[in-house]
Order: C-alpha cells, then sequence, then structure tokens
C-alpha cells in the first residue's frame, strides 16, 4: 500500500491574517493580534470601502455601539469576533468555505486593511448578487 503526504489546510504565517469563517466570525492569527493586544485593543469597528472592496479593522478605544468585542483564544495567539450581519451588509457569501485574506497594519490610519478582491488574483470579491449596487446590504430575492 502506497503512503499519501496529508496536505494540511491551515496555513501559518508570521504576518497578520484574517480568516473569514463559515460560522460567521472574522478571526485573527497570532501576529495580527499581537498588534492589537500591544496597543491593548479590546474593541474593534468594521469599516468596508464597497468601491475598493476592502475591510478595515480599527481599534475602538471608547465603548461605542458600533464596536465589536475581541475575543482572544485562551493561548494568546488568535482573537475573533462575530461578523454574520457584516456580511450580509457588504454582501459576502461566508457559508461555503473560509477564506483567509492577508491583514496589512496600515500605520497611517491605525487600522488592519483587508484586499478581499486580490485574492486569488480575482478582480472582484465573492459578493452575493445585490440590487442597488455592492455593499447595499439589499439581497437580489427576485
Amino acid at each position: 500500500m502506497a503512503y499519501e503526504v496529508f496536505v494540511r489546510k491551515a496555513r501559518r504565517t508570521g504576518t497578520p491574517s484574517a480568516s473569514f469563517q463559515t460560522s460567521g466570525r472574522i478571526a485573527l492569527n497570532a501576529a495580527a493580534t499581537k498588534i492589537l493586544t500591544d496597543l491593548a485593543v479590546e474593541m474593534v469597528l468594521l469599516l468596508w470601502d464597497p468601491v475598493a472592496k476592502k475591510v478595515g479593522i480599527r481599534p475602538a478605544f471608547k465603548k461605542d455601539q458600533k464596536s465589536y468585542k475581541l475575543s482572544r483564544t485562551g493561548k494568546g495567539n488568535g482573537a475573533g469576533f462575530s461578523a454574520v450581519t457584516f456580511f450580509e451588509h457588504i454582501g459576502f457569501d461566508h457559508t461555503k468555505e473560509t477564506k483567509s485574506f492577508p491583514a496589512e497594519w496600515n500605520s497611517e490610519t491605525q487600522m488592519f486593511e483587508i484586499n478581499m478582491a486580490e485574492e486569488r488574483g480575482e478582480t472582484s470579491a465573492p459578493l452575493l448578487a445585490l440590487d442597488g449596487g455592492i455593499g447595499t446590504g439589499r439581497r437580489n430575492t427576485r
């Protein structure tokens, strides 16, 4: 009987990244979590640029109704938060597969920027059909 090499699905990387999970969560890897931990960030704001198809994750230093509370893993090597309503708002279909994106820290704007359009060389992010344009949050039900 011949052996097959198992190809693991989870990739470990030293650069910040964010995974958009089928559970509707955004999970940050250890490198991204370290940046937020060093800044003592407990809450984040989600931003969306529908033209550039970029997601922003910015620290929220004051308690804000629009902010998301970060949950950290027991070992502190990851963090995440629920983003189902955000995914619905931008028309992103998170239900089929988990997708990982590089999360670049922009020191000028003090936030992570996630370019969804560049993933796998695509020219557009995997968005649902929307009425009224990208990011309106209204699904096409016709």
